[in-house]
């Protein structure tokens, strides 16, 4: 979508996110908190390179060739925070990295949200609290779009057994009956599954018991 993802290189979400950004065509900065010459953590060195190779950024307010000190990390988050548009946290415990950043994140008048989680996980209280705290919700990348600011739209995609469904509308209402014999399921699933397209905009009922694709076709 033309976003630049920023992260710490760390292992996990981290370097998921760098991974992913570059595999999608995109670009990514990676916030160390060791010199440019003592990449950590070690195993991430080829992802840093590759970072590079990729048109990406390595960052560091640190000499070349100091070590990673643990008290370096918060003031990394800081960087990461002010580097970015807008702050979300995946998952994070009750004190954690992504928590300091998103602190920073507010403390900078950023934008910042979070993905809710099961409240019985330890890697959800951190989230949930930051939402509490007036980070905004986030359910889908149109959610991230939004807070953005982005005028992008992403339109919906229908998979599998729902696709089937509704591929075999056409532009002349048809009843679930007829849908029903041609896809060659029973009538139960296919009402139940026009049920649930119908739920989510994508084709409206008629009178008759007929339905038809809606007039903006979202597919």
């Amino acid at each position: 979508m033309g976003i630049c993802i920023i992260s710490g290189l760390a292992i996990g979400i981290d370097t998921i996110a760098h991974i992913n950004s570059m595999q999608n065509e995109g670009k990514t900065i990676a916030v160390i908190a060791s010199g440019l010459n003592k990449i950590y953590p070690t195993e991430n060195k080829v992802l840093a390179e590759n970072i590079i190779k990729n048109g990406g950024a390595i960052v560091s307010e640190w000499e070349q060739d100091e070590d990673v000190e643990m008290s370096r990390f918060p003031r990394r988050n800081r960087i990461i925070s002010g580097l970015a548009d807008l702050i979300l946290v995946i998952e994070a415990k009750y004190r954690s990295g992504s928590t300091i950043t998103a602190r920073c994140g507010f403390k900078q008048k950023k934008e910042v949200a979070c993905i809710p989680g099961n409240i019985s996980q330890k890697n959800s209280y951190g989230t949930n609290k930051l939402l509490q705290e007036g980070a905004e919700l986030v359910m889908s990348v149109q959610d991230v779009l939004d807070l953005l600011g982005d005028e992008k739209e992403l339109k919906p995609q229908i998979e599998g057994r729902f696709k089937e469904i509704y591929d075999n509308l056409c532009a002349l209402p048809q009843t679930a009956d007829e849908i029903s014999k041609r896809v060659n399921k029973k009538i139960s699933e296919v009402n139940e599954i026009l049920f649930m397209l119908e739920v989510d905009g994508f084709i409206e009922s008629l009178p008759g018991d007929k339905y038809i694709r809606c007039t903006k076709d979202m597919n």
